[in-house]
């Protein structure tokens, strides 16, 4: 669903800091172990194949610097583990910045820049007890994605085409949406679709994930919400409709993690994996993992491996 931004400086700043602190005397190395022995991570992920990828990137790269990680993946969708979220089932997860500005606190003034609504989301949760890393480079938004035949068919580039459709003779039977269920009731999602772009009479199917690109193949819906950075679509197989008026948010993600285990360490570590993760970077892991069919954890190992991570 502009969103490059790095600041290795400042992770070099921490890990500068950190060392130092270490060396500067016996103590303080008797004392560092215990510091962070004390800090565990509760690091949870959401429900498809992307998030188990992050969670794993994360997860490792904290236990390679000694922090413990109770790992929870696969808990739901942004609703659900936010509920976890705050109900202390766990104290840290990747997220999207749009999901945390709209989804989570339901934001109707929405801002102009990728840092302005990355600043928004930080401020948010700082008011309930959460820290938020620094963005990631890539960003991965909702979209709504046709058979390119029918686009090329029907002349849809995008979701204004849609609506045009929908009032001509030659809207299609099955003139429909495949989407996961909590997209139905979202502005950022199918509700917003029918406010913003007037798609009155666009219906609405419910799939799992991992089932809407089936659909889409065998004809069962006319379109499907995907993430921009699905792997399927590369394939060309498919063409993404734009969304000019933006419904669907800022999506570069960040780590939300509970101020109490929100230490410099902490921090500083998911910094250095965020910055590594480019468009390509995750587009490579996520073709990997859900075309390829490897397991997430390896992919990730091979990733921070790979960049000294």
């Amino acid at each position: 669903m502009a969103r490059m931004i790095r600041r290795r400086t400042l992770v070099a700043a921490v890990v500068v800091l950190f060392v130092a602190t270490l060396g500067s005397s016996a103590n303080a190395r008797v004392s560092a172990p215990t510091s962070i022995a004390a800090t565990t991570i509760s690091l949870g992920t959401k429900d498809f194949t992307e998030e188990f990828v992050l969670g794993q990137l994360y997860k490792q790269a904290l236990e390679h610097k000694g922090i413990t990680v109770d790992y929870h993946e696969n808990i739901g969708s942004t609703e659900v583990i936010q509920a976890a979220l705050r109900g202390g089932k766990i104290n840290a997860y990747p997220e999207y910045v749009g999901e945390i500005v709209q989804t989570a606190y339901h934001q109707k003034t929405l801002p102009k820049t990728a840092r302005a609504w990355w600043q928004l989301a930080k401020t948010l949760l700082s008011g309930d007890g959460f820290a938020l890393s620094n963005p990631t480079p890539f960003y991965d938004v909702d979209a709504i994605a046709v058979r390119k035949t029918d686009a090329t068919k029907y002349h849809l580039k995008t979701l204004f085409d849609l609506k045009r459709l929908q009032n001509s003779p030659q809207r299609p039977k099955n003139f429909s949406l495949g989407a996961r269920p909590e997209f139905k009731n979202r502005e950022e999602g199918f509700l917003g679709m029918k406010h913003v772009y007037g798609l009155t009479k666009f219906k609405f199917l419910s799939l799992a994930i991992g089932l809407t690109y089936r659909a889409l193949d065998q004809k069962k819906v006319f379109a499907i919400n995907v993430f921009s950075t699905d792997a399927q679509l590369a394939s060309g197989k498919y063409t993404v409709l734009k969304d000019p008026k933006l419904i669907f948010g800022v999506q570069n993600v960040a780590v939300i993690v509970k101020q109490d285990v929100a230490t410099p360490l902490v921090m500083g570590i998911l910094k250095a994996v965020s910055a590594k993760l480019t468009v390509p970077a995750i587009l490579a892991m996520n073709k990997a993992t859900q075309i390829s069919k490897q397991n997430p954890a390896d992919v990730a190992g091979q990733f921070l491996k790979a960049n000294g991570l």
